[in-house]
């Protein structure tokens, strides 16, 4: 702030928000308002201000500032103080989630009790505003793009964006699809993640899978566990889910030999979609798996028949069936594919589970996600298209 002017007016405006002191602090052009910046400050410093600030700068947003409970004996030190001319702005900072909205309640308390005010009489004194880490760096992010557009890039305010980046990524915006000048796959999944995560929040019984290496939500039929989402290194988007995963989700839909839509619309367009083979080998968890097309097969593997006859658990002394079943119906080396030497002949394994299944992707280009993701401040849009996405697997992707 004591460095970087702009930086400083962008914050200020929106703890101001509009207010009528703003204009009073800067539309004299004769007059030159008086600014200091303190840090870590005793409340008993603080007086004799006509108006204060209550400013909350937390990974959580501030609740009900007048709700709060007072403490009449507490001395607080402020962590950074404001004051322009008779106005200050008091703001309580912290690194992680922690609510301070009752910490700032009781130092503007003890600060306005040692000016013989009491706090719930000066309501018309003290605005409180919520800043938190998202909106302050959405700023710093818009500052800092803008000074070096005009060549004046400023080392505090990129070094303080660096910092906070190594912190906590989280607390920096996930700039809209739309408005990526350069190939930026990484910049692209933080957008997706940020409309997969109100997706799940707006959809009941969903929940959002808690894995790091992959991001999806979990699914409503009982042909598939989980819906995932990913950003080719082309920043296409890439839905994908796997019907009969597992042989009680195969129940499902080799009840009679399946079908799949081999295309289907979104929004009033048409998209492909691309429909893959897997075979998935498990036992407490997953274990290998084989990923194939069609044009690999010597003979159709995927049938009702098949699936009730062949699938299922197998202890080690009938694995020699499963390589007999691919050996007959592969036309490739699987073996080599799925590890099957060192991943189960050599392992203390003594059971295997065996599932055959599908893996189904849908593509989204990158130009219409352009398209329709354009504010910073509206998920909506992409949001919307990963629904349609979710509605479409669940109702539109399987022949009836």
């Amino acid at each position: 702030m004591q460095e970087d002017a702009l930086f400083l007016h962008e914050v200020l405006k929106i703890i101001f928000a509009g207010d009528e002191l703003y204009n009073q602090l800067f539309e004299d052009l004769n007059s030159f308002p008086n600014l200091k910046i303190a840090i870590q400050k005793n409340s008993k410093d603080i007086k004799g201000f006509k108006h204060i600030y209550a400013v909350s700068l937390s990974e959580t947003e501030m609740t009900d500032f007048w709700a709060q409970t007072r403490v009449d004996e507490y001395d607080p030190i402020c962590d950074l103080v404001l004051t322009i001319n008779d106005v200050c702005i008091v703001i309580e900072a912290k690194r992680d989630c922690i609510d301070c909205t009752a910490q700032l309640y009781n130092q503007i308390f003890n600060i306005l009790r040692k000016d013989g005010l009491n706090l719930d009489d000066c309501r018309d004194k003290v605005t409180d505003r919520d800043l938190n880490w998202s909106k302050l760096m959405t700023v710093a992010v818009k500052v800092s793009s803008f000074e070096r557009m005009s060549g004046n890039k400023n080392r505090f305010l990129t070094d303080f964006i660096k910092l906070i980046k190594d912190h906590n990524p989280n607390w920096l915006p996930a700039t809209p699809i739309g408005s990526l000048n350069s190939i930026n796959a990484d910049a692209i999944y933080r957008r997706v993640r940020m409309a997969v995560e109100h997706f799940e929040t707006s959809k009941v019984g969903l929940e959002l899978l808690s894995y790091n290496d992959r991001l999806g939500t979990t699914f409503s039929k009982s042909w598939a566990n989980e819906v995932l989402f990913h950003v080719t290194k082309e920043e296409d988007l890439v839905a994908s889910i796997y019907p009969g995963n597992t042989k009680g989700q195969g129940w499902h839909i080799f009840h009679k030999d399946p079908e799949f839509n081999q295309e289907v619309v979104l929004n009033g367009k048409s998209y492909p979609v691309s429909i893959g083979c897997h075979i998935k080998f498990s036992g407490q968890g997953y274990v290998t798996g084989l990923w194939f097309d069609e044009d690999k097969l010597k003979k159709k593997l995927y049938t009702q028949k098949n699936f009730q006859n062949k699938t299922g658990r197998y202890s080690k002394e009938n694995w020699h069936e499963i390589e007999a079943l691919l050996d007959e119906h592969l036309d490739y080396d699987w073996r080599k594919q799925c590890d099957w030497k060192s991943k189960i002949l050599d392992s203390n394994r003594t059971v295997i589970n065996f599932a055959i299944g599908y893996v189904v992707e849908l593509a989204v280009p990158r130009e219409t996600l352009r398209n329709i993701d354009t504010q910073i401040q509206d998920i909506g849009p992409l949001t919307k298209l990963l629904g349609d996405i979710y509605d479409t697997f669940e109702n539109d992707l399987i022949k009836s």
